[in-house]
């Protein structure tokens, strides 16, 4: 019988981030983002990580989410993580999606994506990360459900990201439990249409970011989200929107267009005094992946995840 540590990659497993609910195609709609994590695993006497970039702050313990995710496919967690990340932590751009899609990959799961929709709560952000590109996600019958959409490859994103950092748990508790049927029906209507225009540039407005149901609520603990989502609209986005459950905010634009815009974001946030980096990002149309070589310089640190 084969063991299931015979499984593990060898390499270095590349993983995205996402931006789901793109205004209001919430817990459905998401996109990957072209930042990534990088996550090479191997046996070890205990439960190691070996980390820089972003979330290398995390307290290495059992509650670790790759500790977590090792006893679920190997049955124990006496494993080395080594994690280089360039996607911010807690804020709303799936790196806990992205990391559990990787650590599951790298130990040889065989459903990764499964696996971290368990564990993580979030199939759009996971199918993105696994899949690339735009998806729509959910869970029928408890298993993930995935259709992935065509998104126009001219289509970049200006991503603000606050120093604050937003918890989707508490983000979460700003929510109503019902909403109007008029409410749910301009969601749905929006959300539809947004799937499809997004194939085409010309067909994005503003107009189809717009939702009732989620991003109202959440400015109540981060104001500033609407002067950001202004700010991206005035300096040329096509449309712009919250990114998952925050800080971050991201803008729809032009590739051709976005060092023109990323200039002209960080000069009105400066106007405002909002401290947050601006970064020019594309749609990963990859997913998940394996690479045949990477730079190894983060493995001689000792940061914790």
């Amino acid at each position: 019988m084969t063991s299931p540590e015979s499984l593990m990659v060898e390499g270095t497993v590349r993983v995205p981030g996402s931006s789901a609910n793109l205004g209001p195609g919430f817990d459905v709609l998401a996109v990957a983002v072209s930042l990534y994590i990088d996550i090479k695993a191997s046996l070890s006497d205990r439960f190691e990580v070996t980390a820089i970039g972003e979330g290398s702050d995390i307290e290495v313990n059992s509650e670790h989410l790759g500790a977590i995710v090792a006893r679920e496919v190997l049955g124990h967690d006496n494993v080395h993580l080594q994690v280089s990340s360039d996607v911010p932590f807690a804020r709303g751009l799936g790196s806990s999606a992205a990391f559990a899609i990787g650590v599951a990959y790298a130990l040889g799961a065989n459903d990764p994506l499964s696996l971290a929709t368990k564990l993580e709560g979030h199939p759009e952000n996971a199918a993105a990360s696994f899949y690339g590109g735009l998806i729509a996600a959910g869970v029928v019958e408890g298993k993930p459900v995935v259709e992935r959409l065509k998104i126009d490859d001219r289509i970049g994103l200006i991503l603000v990201v606050p120093e604050t950092r937003l918890a989707t748990a508490e983000a979460r508790k700003t929510l109503v439990d019902s909403i109007t049927r008029e409410d749910a029906v301009f969601n749905l209507q929006r959300a539809v249409l947004l799937s499809h225009a997004l194939s085409d540039i010309s067909h994005l407005n503003q107009g189809l970011f717009d939702d009732r149901i989620h991003q109202s609520q959440r400015s109540r603990l981060f104001p500033d989200a609407i002067s950001i989502i202004d700010i991206l609209l005035h300096s040329g986005a096509i449309g712009a929107t919250w990114s998952g459950a925050g800080s971050t905010m991201v803008g729809f634009v032009d590739s051709k267009d976005s060092s023109v815009i990323l200039g002209e974001v960080k000069t009105h946030l400066k106007g405002l005094k909002i401290e947050a980096r601006v970064i020019s990002a594309g749609v990963d149309t990859a997913g998940v992946r394996v690479l045949s070589s990477v730079s190894a310089d983060y493995l001689d640190t000792s940061d914790g995840l």
